[in-house]
């Protein structure tokens, strides 16, 4: 589906700022800078060198002008007594020089500056990685995953491009600007003053359109974060896409979308393009000048007040003095775009976590497993309750099973559990210890939660269960395995352990997934279990194979089940009744099926229905000890 509205708009931030906030990241590299500053001045001077040169060599040997005297480096360079070719053969000898020096030092200080920028924008990638990892579930909620890479994709590298092309040709254009300015006015201040003519329009030109650019490449930072999203989210759902047949309406919503940025890209493309073609006319305008009155100067005043070559010099400098402005000009826009982008990145650095360890927290002692919900109130959004004073005691190795309607605020129970969010009222706490009083990672570390929905990241299947311990053998992966019945169909597979499951374990069935998740968890060998009832969408087969291995991984541990089979029920120490956010009854299966209650009605209606089913299956659907699992392609999804 389309969603227009679900990029978040960026706060707009002053773009000098914005510019300040990017700095730091070019600290650490002052000495690298430091040396491209020196190259640059160097290599501004080999260039601003060309113009005079050219003067010299028309003045001194293609056309030497009475009275003009040879200047005092020429005369000391070649002596006396040369011949006109002689010294004009030197003096273009030194512009090639000047040309190839300056060349290479454009070269050398680009291939710099690159390096910086990359390291920059590892820099910054990093951080900002980083940075979503940190933030809580409810950001995630309200903003798109596409939008998210884009930022840390795109809007990323339009800064890059800044910072590495871009602020390299913005120094060496302003050091030429000074230095053409410093040339001239030395040279003759009155063609100097004729050449700076047209500048009062070039500013106020680039003065106009300074907003509108840059309100346009806001658009489009904004627009390209719209097609990300809206890319991720088809590709993510192919499947549902293909179900439906609706390819050709999700095609014409993403050409929707897609022509929204093409259009903010030619509107910032239009406005860019427009600024250079004024400033050429601009500079002609004042070549014109220039030619003009530096031929009044030579021909109504004798002896004349310039020369041809000082004439010809001011030519070549007056179209470098308008081609830096113009190549700043074209800088700008690019600039605006990485304003833009840096908006959206420090938007999104500036969100600060919702969930965060308090300064003075402690890391959680090894946990004996005592929960307790303490009169706990939460809502996701404000005048709509999702729980309201619900108290629970759970004791050490205990088995609870939550049960309850859609929506009645199961799986909120573990995800505060978990920290994932904080408790509006009340609190929770694990022996004792408040959850906001101890680490997330302590915490995290010792709890083991079993989904409904296993995810598995694109790798082999012995990563993935390594996935919480990185530093597990692979004796210790395969015996993780075995507890958790998923060795047998492991080394079925056409590479065992090294099998790759592609993306979010596509390439494996649901039971299998979930016998690897039980896998991941007994390797963490955590003290605390939530499991959001693992055997809901699978087979009686494969459900029998996954209640042996919870059973092995319950043992001993504290463990909440959100309860979906009635097998997990039968062997809760306590059942939990939750009906519009409050637990309504407790007690143990047979007791609160003898108060005929809620729960007995969700009995009757759900529970019971899974016991028929059950009774119904072929006596042999119980795989023996030693049975291979089946691994057809109909059991590999």
């Amino acid at each position: 589906m389309s969603h227009p509205m679900a990029v978040q708009p960026t706060k707009i931030q002053d773009p000098s700022k914005v510019a300040r906030r990017l700095l730091p990241y070019l600290a650490p590299f002052k000495a690298k800078l430091a040396l491209i500053g020196v190259l640059l001045i160097v290599g501004t001077l080999a260039e601003l060198a060309g113009p005079y040169l050219i003067g010299v060599a028309v003045d001194q040997f293609i056309d030497p002008a009475e009275g003009i005297q040879r200047a005092a480096w020429l005369t000391a360079l070649l002596g006396d007594g040369v011949s006109r070719l002689q010294g004009l053969n030197v003096v273009m000898g030194l512009l090639a020089v000047t040309f190839l020096l300056s060349w290479a030092l454009q070269v050398f200080q680009f291939r710099l500056m690159v390096r910086i920028s990359q390291s920059m924008l590892l820099k910054l990638r990093s951080q900002i990685f980083e940075h979503i990892q940190s933030l809580s579930l409810k950001f995630f909620s309200s903003h798109e995953t596409g939008d998210l890479m884009s930022r840390l994709a795109n809007d990323t590298q339009i800064i890059n491009q800044m910072f590495g092309e871009g602020l390299m040709r913005i120094l060496r254009t302003t050091l030429t600007l000074v230095g053409i300015v410093a040339s001239m006015i030395s040279l003759n201040w009155r063609l100097a003053l004729a050449s700076y003519t047209a500048l009062p329009l070039v500013l106020l030109l680039t003065l106009v359109f300074s907003r509108r650019v840059r309100s346009a490449y806001r658009q489009t930072r904004r627009t390209i974060g719209e097609v990300s999203a809206e890319l991720q989210e088809n590709i993510s759902g192919v499947r549902e896409v293909q179900a439906f047949s609706r390819e050709s309406h999700t095609m014409q919503e993403f050409q929707e979308v897609n022509a929204r940025n093409r259009t903010a890209n030619v509107q910032a493309e239009t406005l860019s393009s427009f600024l250079m073609p004024a400033l050429d006319v601009l500079t002609t305008i004042a070549l014109a000048i220039v030619t003009g009155f530096g031929g009044y100067l030579f021909l109504m005043y004798s002896p004349p007040l310039v020369s041809i070559g000082l004439i010809v010099s001011f030519l070549t400098y007056t179209r470098r003095f308008y081609m830096p402005i113009s190549e700043m000009a074209n800088m700008y826009a690019q600039f605006q775009a990485a304003v833009a982008g840096a908006e959206r990145i420090f938007d999104l650095l500036d969100v600060q976590p919702e969930v965060m360890d308090a300064p003075d927290a402690i890391a959680l002692p090894p946990a004996e497993g005592h929960i307790e919900y303490d009169h706990v109130s939460f809502r996701y959004t404000e005048n709509e309750p999702v729980l309201q004073d619900v108290s629970l005691k759970v004791e050490p190795g205990q088995m609870v099973a939550l049960v309850g309607p859609t929506g009645s605020g199961k799986t909120t129970m573990v995800s505060l559990l978990m920290r994932f969010y904080d408790v509006d009222e009340g609190a929770i706490r694990i022996d004792g210890h408040d959850l906001r009083e101890i680490t997330n990672a302590s915490l995290r570390e010792q709890i083991g939660m079993v989904p409904q929905d296993t995810f598995l990241f694109s790798g082999t299947i012995m990563q993935n269960i390594r996935y919480g311990r990185p530093d597990a053998t692979d004796e210790e992966v395969i015996a993780a395995a075995k507890l958790a019945n998923a060795h047998s169909f492991i080394e079925r597979l056409p590479q065992g352990y090294e099998t790759q499951v592609g993306e979010r374990g596509a390439t494996l069935s649901q039971g299998y997934r979930q016998l690897l998740a039980i896998a991941r968890a007994v390797l963490n060998n955590p003290r605390i279990l939530v499991l959001d009832e693992a055997t809901s969408s699978v087979d009686t087969r494969t459900e029998l194979l996954i209640q042996r291995a919870l059973a092995e991984l319950l043992k001993g541990r504290t463990s909440i089940v959100i309860a979906h089979r009635l097998s997990t029920i039968r062997n809760a120490d306590q059942v939990i009744v939750i009906q519009n956010g409050k637990i309504v009854e407790r007690g143990t299966h047979q007791t609160l099926l003898a108060q005929g209650g809620v729960y007995h009605g969700l009995y009757m209606s759900q529970f019971r229905r899974q016991e028929e089913e059950a009774q119904a299956e072929p006596a042999n659907a119980e795989p023996s000890a030693g049975e291979e699992l089946d691994l057809s392609a109909s059991s590999i999804a």
